[in-house]
């Protein structure tokens, strides 16, 4: 306690006394080492409180549930432990003067009579697996609502859906009375004759009319941020309901519901913006949220405006932070005395004293300065917070901090000068700071692009412009011109592509006086997928499909990066789950294909094509039978380049191949290449792949055979300059682009080992010196 003491000493030497009163603070009482105790894990916790105001924790662990008397919150006590089969997942719910408890493990519903405390321990309890001509053994999770209902989610039976029972007569006799089973459910809430459902495979929440319990009614569904809906808890008025989405880097998400054909997110907020640590369940209590956030531990918002969630707080059980399923599983806050339990995974029980205290509300419209209208999407950022929001379609932002003070507010938005202000905040108080915003004098680029070789137009070639601030894209007209208006006088990086062509990448400074910048782009064949160049797919797996991202890295599978070797971040990957779970979006039951667009080697003497490719496989129990097949097909017959198997669960890397096509197949002009995996029903398997950098040159772009064993590029990859290292005398230097063409040539001596390379684009490069080759990558900042 000496720690937060002295945290509020320090905080009332600059606040009034009474703002000290307020302040928001989590102080931790005492812990209980499970794994000690029990040589367990923890699940999820409960709360509840007897006749006499004792005060009790109801602890779901993996190998029994657990009873601790937190009366004395500094000197827990463990009173009744009740073993049962090991389960990754045990589940209390309290209705009365008794506790159920579903598991995963087959036990059914374990139900306490927590009748006899505090004057006795000695707890009967029963099994209920459900009525004998329609019994279940299993369920995820459980809830009991005040009017003597409970409801049992995701039940090894249907579905796995709600299954409602009566606990009015007996309490430790159920009677089921009815079922809501259109599919899985993971968690819910009732209040009120109204049932709030979590389908998080389904990727949305569903209200439900329950006043029938027999005969439950389907009134709206909402699709949540994440689409992997796993719990969601009502305000104690019924407007709004909070949900969370278990993935890396997914939201707490608040919906107004006061409208159900119109239902409307009014806001979403993370334990630490923009981190991947994964949230699990959120929990209303009063105007505030609080949530088990897994390696953040518990984590507290202000909800008082449920368009503007402020985080006020969190306590860490977890000592690392991870973006996987590690810290904290379930937190009871519900306690009248403000304690607050929560339960580890793997640290145990942490008994907690939570003093809740409104935040410092910062609200406002942004404005142009010119023309008066409210601007949306607008940064508005709180600086050292490490948090931004964005204003609304009404130009209206909301923010806020958990503490008093006086804050430095900076508001950006592409197009405008930004503008910074110091704002006074303070706690349980909304302060209004309106902005407007003078817009920048904008310029006018027009990009020409013309083929290389004879000078004219190219239409339909793609552009790609980036500044920090903004990306402008476009597409070259008939006369291969493409008109941009810009705002920012800087450093851009320019892309510019067509199918046909070579991709071509620069970094130009542009000036209002630069006016028109002219590409030249030479004939050929390369994709490094900036661009979409119409490659295709064929498809009948349920999940996994090609697709051209910026790949989402998974645990021990997909990495987070496309090959290095081109413009900017996308590739071909299947399956791009936002989630860290490898077994998320990969493929499954079926095939995917990727198929490029027809390319005509017709008359080309020694052509290679080279690509970059990835492939995982972490194999189930039957024989190993995924491979990654690349193909080449040219109109009639078609060639494998090669059949990729996996080493066994060894995490994804780039292989870059280049591959002599004379003498494998006729030559066309209707050449198409396939890239193709599969993973079948019957022997699961965890399956991914990628693919990128597709080219076609005149050479192999991996000679690196001959090189004598002292000569050496460095950094490689590299950006600004690159070195020769080994030179024993005066060399000729060529540095050749794919298509071999030359794009330098110089000399260099062990006094003079140095080439400047800022103005290369992006890629790859062969080194020639005298004959000797070796490969150098040109990487962007």
């Amino acid at each position: 306690m000496m720690k937060l003491f002295k945290i509020i000493a320090f905080v009332g030497c600059i606040l009034s006394s009474s703002a000290v009163l307020s302040q928001f603070s989590i102080d931790s009482l005492s812990h209980i080492d499970y794994q000690a105790l029990h040589d367990a894990n923890l699940n999820d916790v409960w709360g509840y409180t007897d006749e006499l105001g004792n005060e009790y924790a109801i602890v779901g662990t993996s190998k029994g549930t657990s009873i601790v008397d937190i009366t004395n919150g500094a000197q827990p006590q463990e009173i009744f432990w009740l073993p049962g089969s090991e389960s990754i997942w045990r589940d209390p719910c309290v209705f009365g003067n008794y506790a159920y408890v579903t598991t995963e493990a087959e036990d059914g519903l374990l139900i306490i009579d927590l009748n006899p405390l505090p004057q006795s321990t000695n707890l009967s309890t029963v099994l209920y697996t459900g009525p004998a001509s329609n019994p279940w053994q299993s369920a995820h999770t459980c809830f009991t609502s005040s009017s003597g209902y409970a409801y049992i989610f995701g039940a090894n039976r249907g579905e796995g859906g709600v299954i409602i029972l009566d606990l009015n007569s007996d309490p430790m006799q159920p009677i089921e009375v009815g079922t809501f089973d259109i599919s899985y459910v993971h968690d819910g809430f009732e209040r009120n004759d109204t049932l709030y459902t979590a389908h998080i495979y389904d990727g949305y929440f569903c209200i439900v009319d329950v006043s029938d319990h027999s005969n439950p009614v389907l009134l709206a569904t909402q699709g949540t941020p994440n689409l992997f809906t796993h719990n969601i808890w009502p305000s104690a008025d019924g407007a709004t309901v909070y949900t969370t989405d278990e993935i890396s880097g997914a939201f707490v998400a608040a919906y107004n519901i006061a409208n159900l054909q119109q239902i409307q997110e009014v806001d979403r907020v993370q334990s630490q913006q923009g981190t991947s640590v994964i949230p699990h369940n959120t929990h209303v209590k009063g105007n505030y949220l609080v949530t088990s956030y897994y390696s953040d531990g518990i984590v507290v918002h202000d909800a008082h405006d449920p368009a503007n969630l402020i985080k006020l707080g969190s306590f860490d059980t977890y000592p690392g932070q991870t973006p996987g399923f590690d810290g904290c599983w379930g937190v009871y806050p519900f306690f009248t005395s403000n304690k607050a339990v929560a339960a580890d995974i793997t640290e145990g029980l942490f008994i907690l004293q939570i003093n809740y205290a409104p935040a410092a509300s910062l609200v406002g419209v942004v404005k142009d300065l010119v023309t008066g209208q409210e601007l949306a999407q607008v940064s508005v950022s709180l600086l050292g917070a490490a948090m931004s929001e964005k204003t609304n379609a009404q130009g209206v932002y909301k923010t806020g901090m958990s503490v008093s003070g006086t804050y430095i507010v900076e508001v950006n938005k592409p197009g405008y000068y930004p503008q910074t202000v110091q704002v006074a905040l303070t706690e349980g108080t909304t302060t209004t700071q309106n902005f407007n915003l003078l817009p920048i004098p904008p310029f006018n680029l027009s990009i020409k692009v013309l083929d290389q070789a004879t000078n004219l137009p190219v239409t339909n070639a793609q552009i790609k412009l980036v500044h920090p601030q903004i990306t402008h894209e476009g597409i070259t007209n008939g006369i291969g011109q493409e008109d941009l208006t810009l705002f920012y006088q800087d450093d851009y990086q320019l892309v510019v592509g067509k199918w046909g062509y070579q991709t071509k990448c620069s970094t130009p400074f542009i000036t209002a006086s630069t006016q028109e910048l002219i590409v030249y782009l030479q004939k050929g064949f390369y994709d490094d997928f900036t661009f979409d160049f119409g490659w295709n797919t064929i498809n009948n797996a349920e999940t996994g499909s090609w697709e051209r991202t910026e790949p989402n890295p998974t645990t021990n599978t997909v990495f987070d990066q496309d090959s290095p070797l081109d413009c900017f971040n996308e590739c071909m990957v299947t399956g791009n789950s936002s989630s860290l779970n490898p077994d998320q979006n990969d493929v499954d039951n079926g095939f995917t294909t990727l198929i490029s667009p027809v390319f005509n080697l017709d008359g080309l003497s020694t052509p290679y094509l080279n690509y970059a490719r990835s492939f995982y496989c972490f194999h189930g129990p039957g024989n190993f039978d995924d491979t990654l097949l690349i193909t080449l097909s040219n109109g009639i017959d078609q060639v494998v380049l090669e059949e990729v198997i996996a080493p066994q669960g060894d995490p994804m890397t780039w292989a870059y191949k280049s591959i002599a096509l004379t003498g494998l197949l006729a030559l066309t002009n209707n050449m198409q290449l396939f890239v193709r995996t599969a993973d079948y029903a019957g022997n699961p398997n965890i399956t991914e792949a990628a693919f990128d950098h597709f080219s076609i040159t005149n050479e192999s772009i991996l000679v690196i055979e001959n090189n004598p064993p002292q000569l050496r590029l460095f950094p490689n990859p590299g950006q600004d300059q690159l070195t020769i290292q080994g030179l024993t005398g005066s060399k000729s230097v060529k540095i050749y682009q794919l298509d071999g063409k030359v794009f330098l040539e110089t000399k260099c001596s062990p006094l003079q080992t140095t080439i400047q390379t800022q103005s290369f684009p992006n890629g790859f490069y062969i080194v020639e010196i005298d004959s000797k080759r070796l490969s150098w990558i040109k990487t962007g900042q």
